[in-house]
C-alpha cells in the first residue's frame, strides 16, 4: 500500500499531500499525488481538465486569486511561500489565510478547494509552479484579493519589493469582493 498523508490544515478542506520522496546517486523520484485518495477524502470527484505551469523570478508574487474550481498546486523546482485565503463566504475559516513554503525543501502538494484565494511568493532565484485544476480557465471566472490587504495579516516573505502584475496591484479587498 502506498504511504500517502492527507493532512487537513488551519482551513477547513484545505490539504497538504505528502508521499514519499525515493532518492539516489541519480536524483529523486516522486509521486507527487493519487486522485483517487484526495476523491476518497474529499467525498468529490476531481476531473483534471487543465494543468499549468508558471515560472518567476525572485520577489514575484502572484495573486491573491479566487477561482470557482479545486486546485491541486505543486513546485517542481525552486522554493515559494505559498498562502492560501478561505474566500468562501459561510465557510467556518472565512477569512483565514495559511501560509507554507513549498519546493526544494519542502516537496509536498497542497489540495484548495473552489472559491478559496491561491498566491505565491517566490523565495528563491527562480521557481516553477505547476497546478492541475478541474475546470477550464476563462475570461472572468477568477476574482482578485489585494496581495496585502490589512485584514489577512499575510507576513509576506519579502526581500524586497514584490513583482505583481498590474491586475494584482490594483485588486479589491476581500470585504469588498462579498459586498451583498
Amino acid at each position: 500500500m502506498l504511504s500517502t498523508t492527507l493532512q487537513e490544515l488551519s482551513i477547513k478542506d484545505l490539504l497538504e499531500i505528502s508521499l514519499p520522496t525515493h532518492d539516489d546517486d541519480r536524483g529523486f523520484f516522486r509521486e507527487v499525488a493519487r486522485i483517487s485518495h484526495i476523491e476518497k477524502h474529499t467525498g468529490n470527484p476531481f476531473n483534471v481538465l487543465q494543468m499549468n505551469h508558471a515560472r518567476s523570478s525572485k520577489n514575484t508574487l502572484r495573486g491573491i486569486h479566487i477561482a470557482p474550481w479545486n486546485k491541486i498546486i505543486y513546485v517542481t523546482r525552486g522554493l515559494v511561500q505559498a498562502v492560501i485565503i478561505d474566500a468562501r463566504k459561510g465557510s467556518e475559516t472565512y477569512g483565514r489565510h495559511h501560509s507554507i513554503e513549498l519546493g526544494d525543501n519542502n516537496r509536498s502538494a497542497i489540495f484548495i478547494p473552489k472559491g478559496c484565494g491561491n498566491s505565491y511568493l517566490v523565495l528563491s532565484e527562480e521557481a516553477d509552479y505547476t497546478y492541475l485544476t478541474d475546470e477550464e480557465w476563462a475570461p472572468n471566472k477568477e476574482v482578485g484579493i489585494l496581495w496585502n490587504d490589512p485584514a489577512l495579516q499575510i507576513d509576506w516573505k519579502l526581500t524586497g519589493h514584490p513583482n505583481l502584475s498590474e491586475k494584482d496591484k490594483v485588486n479589491p479587498l476581500l470585504k469588498e469582493v462579498h459586498k451583498s
